[in-house]
């Protein structure tokens, strides 16, 4: 062997460890995490670190029945996919969402993490013709597998903030298994806000993460003048369906909203509340405590 095969084999071997791909990740399971739902789907995740605390994230779902790829979605929001995370202490929230889906089904997203941690990551998705799908997958970030440092979890609160706005919370109504209808009044500096705006087609969206079992219920909130008639914006576990207006003139959230929410069981759920106020989408975050049904 000569000495220019020997530079050829060395720069093949050198390049190749310089450009890591996705298939050198060992792929995550994921576990389904929307309780009272059929699973209908199973899902896995290939993560690449970009950065210290970015990692992009590839997520497929397979359907279960038939074991074949899904490529097939329906929006819910104005998104096909939805992927929220918070750390193992309930201490962050990221929500994001994926860009152009692959022939294949598979989406990718870009996921800017606030801390280093050990993450819960929910992917979010309405595969065609199955309803709404949840699946938790468990990944590091900035540290090495194991238990994380503890952080401080929000306390339980009847109001939060975020910048100039408060959200002031009444989550008194709810009861584990049954419907409810939350109160919720966003100020700004004191004041019933007057900038807000749709967020994703709704007035606000909420995310409550069982610290418990991890289970995850998604709902939206609606003005409270249309809560009065008893109608369900969204019923909190159940299938999705087309909410607000994602076109024409823009519309203008009134200060006092209702939020439906049926969580399955009893126990404490940390509570995140995203709207937007001032053209930009702000994130308060609560925990809240659900007594069982009399």
């Amino acid at each position: 062997m000569n000495i220019k095969h020997l530079l050829a084999i060395g720069a093949t071997v050198a390049g190749a460890a310089a450009s890591p791909s996705f298939a050198a990740q060992p792929p995550l399971k994921g576990a389904f995490a929307l309780p009272g739902v059929t699973e209908k789907v199973t899902a896995e995740l290939v993560v690449r670190e970009t950065g210290p605390l970015t990692r992009e994230l590839q997520i497929a779902f397979t359907d279960k029945a038939t074991g074949r790829p899904i490529t097939q979605f329906d929006e819910e929001l104005t998104q096909e996919l939805h992927v929220l995370a918070t750390d193992s202490n309930f201490s962050s929230f990221v929500h994001e969402h994926a860009g152009k889906r692959g022939a294949d089904g598979r989406f990718s997203v870009a996921m800017r993490f606030p801390k280093p941690g050990t993450y819960h990551v929910y992917a979010d998705a309405m595969p065609k013709g199955l309803g709404q799908q949840v699946v938790r997958f468990d990944m590091p970030v900035g540290v090495a597998t194991g238990p994380a440092a503890r952080q401080q979890m929000p306390v339980s609160a009847t109001q939060g903030a975020d910048g100039p706005y408060m959200v002031k919370l009444d989550a008194s109504t709810l009861r584990a298994g049954t419907e409810s209808m939350m109160a919720l009044t966003v100020l700004k500096d004191g004041k019933p806000a007057k900038d807000l705006g749709l967020y994703l087609g709704v007035a606000a969206h909420a995310v409550f993460v069982s610290t418990d079992d991890l289970g995850y219920v998604h709902a939206h909130a609606m003005a409270a003048d249309a809560g009065k008639g008893g109608h369900a914006a969204h019923a909190a576990h159940g299938g999705h369906g087309a909410h607000g207006s994602h076109g024409g003139a823009k519309t203008t959230v009134p200060a006092e909203l209702m939020l439906h929410a049926m969580p399955p069981r009893a126990g404490r759920y940390a509570l995140w509340i995203q709207f937007k106020g001032g053209d930009q989408v702000r994130t308060v975050p609560f925990v809240v405590t659900v007594p069982a049904a009399p």
